[in-house]
């Protein structure tokens, strides 16, 4: 389960995202700038080096969801998800993303959602692969919400998306109270998600702002008060 936030603004914008996994899932590591050839990208990891969202020195941030409608499951060996975004975080324009996804052996990996924030293009771009056809779509430069969920995609997307329509958030504070949002009441559909096998691990926040790259991360549900690293580009 996941709920992925873009919000313009003159300045740049700003990307939010909560990762909601098993409780019984390891902690993951806070984010780590790493050197991708010309670029850096800023990004936290699983121990085995994978990621879910990302951000680089030209401001293109990629971000990684889940697609558990497809129920379908790779038939030979399985490779994490988590590497397609620690793959591509140096890529700065989406022909070279979208290339880069075709080259990966997508046969080996579960269903997904690859979502490619390029500003200098002013391009956003979603990739879906749902284990036979990479498809790709194109939204305006405008806010967008992406939701997946595990426990029941289809009434999650539905119960969120009203959630996100009626606070309508465009400042930053506004996109914090958002994530940290128990409506309509504290549970599986909530967008900080609560269950008794799973919650909302994680919040991470990346602000573009005139060619600045900042990242901020939060180990644990966006509504507890462990402390934010925060590191920029």
């Amino acid at each position: 389960m996941c709920t992925v936030s873009f919000v313009p603004n003159v300045r740049g914008f700003h990307l939010l995202m909560n990762r909601d996994e098993k409780r019984a899932r390891a902690t993951a590591l806070p984010p780590k700038i790493v050197d991708l050839g010309d670029h850096r990208a800023l990004y936290p990891s699983e121990s085995s080096g994978g990621t879910w969202i990302a951000a680089n020195d030209a401001g293109v941030c990629l971000a990684l969801i889940n697609w558990h409608k497809i129920e379908r499951e790779p038939v030979e060996k399985i490779v994490s998800r988590g590497r397609i975004v620690s793959e591509l975080a140096g890529k700065t324009i989406s022909a070279d993303i979208g290339n880069g996804l075709t080259s990966l052996r997508l046969k080996e990996i579960r269903p997904f959602r690859l979502i490619a924030i390029v500003p200098k293009e002013k391009a956003i771009t979603e990739w879906r692969w749902d284990l036979e056809w990479l498809s790709e779509r194109k939204h305006p430069w405008s806010t967008q919400h992406w939701f997946s969920s595990g426990f029941d995609e289809r009434k999650a997307e539905s119960i969120r998306r009203s959630i996100c329509e009626k606070r309508s958030a465009h400042g930053i504070e506004q996109l914090r109270a958002l994530h940290r949002s128990h409506a309509p009441r504290r549970g599986p559909f909530s967008i900080c998600m609560h269950r008794d096998d799973a919650t909302t691990v994680s919040f991470t926040e990346i602000t573009v702002d005139n060619g600045t790259v900042t990242m901020r991360y939060k180990a644990g549900s966006p509504c507890s008060d462990s402390p934010t690293d925060k590191k920029s580009l």
